[in-house]
């Protein structure tokens, strides 16, 4: 054997060599050629990219790099407010002039017009149509007011402080509670830990105008802000516009430094270990802080990040694997490297264990799982897994690189201007997982966690309901834990099943029957066993297909005994795996396959829904045909399940949201039997031989089903696999239907308040129900008015009282077991307020019903509908969905198409006469959460 001084030499000399050799092939990595960007003389920058999905759109950003963790001690909270503001008026929109116009241009407050404020920037977001070049010039003008002209006027200062302060108190709970104690700890020494972008309330009600304008000064300047436009735009105009309206912006004399604040180092180990009583569960958070990574120029340092990701995967697998196992003693489990926060990366260690006592041996399993990789490495078949997975990823986001959507673009472009994370393009990103992942080796994956796991810059947070106190480990067990040596481990080994998932070939049938529905592009087959098949080829993506299958039954044909075995058949498949493979030699086997299929069951009917990219389809529908001919009944993944449920349930009935959820559906059933709270009492009435029986029953009869296709196929390559994995399915004569099991809203009026939770809010929620007679232009409409109402009681509620920071109206008729229809009215506000809004809302309703709905907001709802159904009539999903109803109801079809007409129909007298209908007054039920009485 040679020295060991000269094995050194060598391995010194190759790394060297690859070094020279790294250093020679590097490179540079580029700008995405599609992108134009540029910097005006003010120091702002602007990025331009040209895309056409959806058609008619763009994805308008004005991104500020500040947000609350510049704030001074008497601006808490006010980076947020200002964003607040800006919707508030501004120099060329007074008051709300600026959202009525674009609500009358077809944009949704809320999701094509909203913002967000976070620690280190604030971001506004404008989605607007570009075929008006009066709303796109508008819209411009609309990210210059904000960039320099917010009013701020002091009445409207006022006025935003009470919605604020909802928004505020919606955040309050548990979670809040433990953040506010863990903050401290977690980010000591560091702005972060006293700067949550919400603020405190104290602030939000008496900071001073003055303090509101200093921080928007300060911070609002070209040098740190970024304008991106992506879209259906012509791009030398729009940077022909983003010149006239940004490049006249003075550059900020004398400019307050930009601090980059950075979390603090630290030699010892800080623990949190925190109870709340309704805190659900028994949450683990571990984290090594790591320097933050380089910023990725190169693409040697894109192919680190390559490595880290598959690292990050296979940990993540072999976690998954432990929390599939009933002996393991949490419920979900994950150790991955990633970004954290400020100057610093993490390494994480979480977990959520099923009991308190489980935490330190949720700890420990986490920590031995980490050291088995430090000690021996991952092993060939994992690494192949994960590269097989990641570049399944990147092609298809590379087969769908002129069909992606804007506003899925424009966020690399945010993260280039923050953080100055390189925008090389998906052609590009393609090429470097092509080169670089074959040449990943164990080795290098292997070498990464002894890197991370350390004893310096380490932080624990353990936060568990009350009740588990006195199980809760103290902060000096689990320090010693964390320095404990793991001592020698035995190596893991990966279990791989290999052949086919389905246990037998299936015996192809036919197709017996054709329909041609020509003006929708809509094909209907008729298959030898029964099944219907709808087809519609698209070209709206070029890699994606959606599908479904669905046929009535459901859990109404079981007893109210044997409901919960129905409501859980579904699950209980999908956990089981198909023929001879359980879950976990499932998932590898489906390894590099790019498709999903699941299996459901609702109280009317059952089915499957599914996506699937071109390549994988066959594969998609082989699981498909396993779920009707050969799901799995697995007792170990049953037992998991059961702990699952048993963990969820223990604690709900301290958590004030799902006390108030349950409560709402069993008062609105009527107090029905099947709509009672499921408790950890009622687990005992589950049975898997039951539940499995249920669910072969429901899928017995392929031939009752309805299969409907939207997405890149051929529909005479498509036949083949149809007749193969669908025809093929076992029927029978008889079809299923439901059963009306006798669940109906409750009759005339009921005042119902439930006392729960520690904080001062309350939940208000006000139902409109009765029966009627199906009309398809008044299930359109209901939702017309429910929208418009939304509208008004938010300018109500919202604007002019400031007691509430959203409100939601939602509407529908549903035509199984009866015709019955309900409108719901929910909002969050302080105690005190509940009667006053409520009010307010009872009358808005009252005047609807006396005048209609004003043709200002009619002009708002036809208008956001008409946009909106211009993307969705491009999308699968909508036409999956849309053609899947119509002919299982056997409705005629093409009525998809004449929507924008039925739309435009809508008028005030009309919205008068729907008011009078559904708001009729005869069966109203008001239920309110306010916070428990003790």
């Amino acid at each position: 054997m040679p020295h060991s001084k000269q094995i050194i030499t060598v391995l010194f000399l190759f790394a060297v060599s690859f070094s020279l050799t790294a250093q020679k092939t590097d490179r540079a990595l580029p700008v995405d050629p599609n992108i134009k960007t540029g910097k005006l003389r003010n120091g702002l920058r602007y990025y331009i990219r040209k895309n056409a999905e959806p058609k008619n759109r763009a994805e308008l950003r004005l991104v500020v790099n500040a947000g609350s963790v510049l704030e001074t001690d008497k601006q808490v909270g006010l980076a947020h407010f200002v964003e607040h503001m800006a919707f508030n008026g501004t120099q060329h929109f007074r008051k709300n002039e600026l959202v009525n116009f674009l609500e009358r241009s077809g944009v949704n407050f809320g999701a094509d017009l909203n913002a967000s404020t976070s620690f280190d920037e604030t971001i506004y977001e404008l989605q607007v149509p570009t075929d008006s070049p009066m709303v796109y010039k508008q819209a411009m003008q609309i990210l210059e007011d904000w960039s320099h002209g917010i009013s701020f006027e002091p009445v409207e200062i006022d006025k935003e402080r009470g919605v604020i302060i909802e928004e505020w108190r919606l955040g309050r709970g548990a979670d809040a509670r433990l953040r506010d104690k863990y903050f401290p700890v977690l980010f000591k020494g560091s702005q972060y830990a006293k700067r949550l972008p919400i603020g405190t309330r104290a602030n939000i009600d008496t900071a001073h105008y003055n303090m509101l304008t200093s921080f928007y000064k300060d911070w609002y300047r070209p040098d740190l802000q970024a304008v991106i436009v992506v879209g259906d735009v012509d791009v030398e105009e729009t940077e022909r516009m983003i010149r006239e309206h940004f490049e006249k912006i003075p550059a900020a004399v004398n400019p307050k430094k930009r601090t980059r604040y950075t979390i603090p180092s630290h030699v010892e180990t800080r623990t949190a270990i925190l109870t709340d009583a309704e805190q659900p569960y028994n949450v683990i958070q571990v984290y090594y802080m790591q320097p933050e990574a380089p910023v990725v120029k190169t693409d040697l340092q894109y192919r680190s990040g390559i490595v880290r990701d598959l690292f990050n995967q296979m940990m993540s697998s072999r976690l998954d694997e432990i929390s599939q196992k009933p002996e393991a003693p949490f419920l979900f489990g994950n150790s991955s490297y990633g970004s954290f926060i400020g100057d610093k990366d993490a390494f994480s260690l979480i977990a959520v264990a099923k009991k308190g006592k489980d935490i330190m041996a949720s700890i420990q399993t986490l920590l031995t799982e980490n050291e088995r990789v430090r000690q021996y490495g991952f092993v060939q078949t994992e690494l192949d897994r994960a590269v097989k997975n990641t570049l399944s990823r990147m092609e298809s986001l590379y087969n769908e690189r002129d069909k992606t959507k804007s506003a899925e673009l424009v966020q690399e472009l945010i993260g280039n201007f923050l953080k100055e994370e390189a925008i090389p393009g998906i052609a590009y990103e393609y090429e470097l997982y092509q080169k670089y992942l074959p040449t990943v080796t164990l080795a290098e994956v292997n070498s990464l966690v002894g890197k991370w796991l350390k004893t310096t810059d380490r932080s624990v947070v353990i936060t568990a309901p009350e009740k588990e106190k006195p199980a809760l480990p103290t902060q000096s067990a689990v320090t010693a834990l964390l320095n404990k040596p793991a001592g020698k481990l035995k190596p893991y080994t990966d279990k791989v099943s290999s052949g086919p998932f389905l246990p037998a070939e299936p015996v192809a049938g036919k197709i017996t029957g054709e329909k041609k529905y020509g003006n929708i592009g809509t094909t209907e087959w008729i298959l030898s066993n029964g099944a219907r098949v709808i087809l519609k080829p698209t070209q709206f993506k070029n890699d994606d297909i959606q599908f479904s299958a669905i046929s009535w039954g459901g859990t109404s044909l079981y007893s109210d005994e044997d409901a919960i075995n129905a409501a859980n058949a579904a699950a209980v498949a999908s956990i089981g795996g198909i023929g001879n493979m359980d879950i976990q030699a499932l998932q590898k086997a489906l390894t590099g396959k790019n498709f999903y299929v699941g299996p459901s069951l609702s109280p009317t009917m059952q089915g499957l829904n599914g996506t699937s990219n071109v390549k994988d389809f066959e594969s998609a529908l082989q699981l498909m045909h396993g779920y009707f001919v050969a799901p799995r009944k697995d007792p170990q993944m049953y037992s998991v399940m059961l702990q699952q449920l048993t963990v969820s349930l223990e604690n709900k009935d301290k958590d004030p949201g799902s006390v108030f959820s349950d409560s709402v559906g069993y008062i609105m059933s009527s107090y029905h039997p099947r709509r009672k709270p499921f408790t950890t009492a009622d687990l005992h009435r589950m049975n898997l031989d039951r539940s499995f029986e249920i669910y072969k029953e429901r899928f017995s009869n392929g031939g009752q089903f309805l299969f409907t296709f939207v997405g890149n196929f051929n529909t005479d390559s498509i036949r083949p696999l149809i007749e193969k994995y669908i025809a093929s399915l076992p029927a029978s004569a008889q079809k299923d239907m439901w059963r009306d099991v006798g669940i109906r809203y409750p009759k005339g009026q009921i005042e119902k308040t439930i006392y729960k939770g520690k904080e001062s809010k309350a939940s208000v929620r006000l139902y409109f129900t009765g029966t009627t007679t199906y009309d398809e232009m008044d299930e359109l409409q209901l939702g017309q008015l429910c929208k418009a109402l939304a509208i008004r009681l938010r300018e109500v509620l919202r604007e002019d009282a400031g007691g509430v920071y959203g409100v939601g109206v939602n509407g529908g008729i549903s035509r199984e077991p009866a015709t019955e229809y309900s409108i719901s009215v929910t909002f969050g506000c302080a105690p005190e307020n509940v009667d006053k809004l409520v009010a307010l809302v009872k009358e808005e309703i009252r005047k609807t019903k006396q005048e209609g709905i004003e043709q200002n907001t009619i002009d708002k709802v036809i208008a956001e509908q008409t946009r909106a159904l211009e993307n969705s009539l491009k999308e699968n999903s909508y036409w999956r969905y849309m053609l899947e109803q119509q002919f299982f109801r056997n409705n005629d079809p093409g009525k998809i198409l004449s929507g924008a007409q039925r739309i435009q129909q809508l008028t005030v007298d009309r919205t008068k006469a729907l008011a009078n209908k559904f708001f009729d007054g005869q069966n109203v039920a008001k239920i309110v959460l306010l916070p428990g009485k003790n």
